[in-house]
């Protein structure tokens, strides 16, 4: 989590990607800023963070899901070293509307 005046102002996460067994390496990341704290690099402090949780725990993939439109979040996440391996077709809804989402892999060496 991220702080600011005892307020938590971001938050990153690893869930797990499947409950079935052979899915077990692998993990979904979710990092979240609050929009007042974007751009400041609290997203990345995060993520390293959680990447480097993942990685202790003995994960071997991340999947990382990102609505069509997020292009500061497919930034980030590309810078470190998650791939584009697929995009689903209005699969997501946000604001009324259905949203295709990014699909972003990072395997771990």
């Amino acid at each position: 989590m991220a702080e600011y005046n005892h307020n938590i102002v971001g938050w990153a996460a690893l869930t797990e990607y499947s409950e079935r067994r052979a899915y077990a390496g692998t993990a979904e990341i979710a990092v979240y800023v609050e929009e007042p704290f974007r751009g400041h690099g609290i997203g990345r402090k995060l993520a390293e963070a959680i990447i480097r949780s993942g990685k202790e725990a003995g994960l071997h993939t991340l999947i990382s899901r990102i609505a069509q439109g997020n292009e500061a979040s497919i930034k980030l996440t590309e810078s470190l070293g998650f791939t584009h391996v697929g995009t689903m077709k209005e699969v997501g809804r946000k604001f009324g509307l259905l949203l295709d989402v990014i699909i972003m892999q990072f395997i771990y060496d």
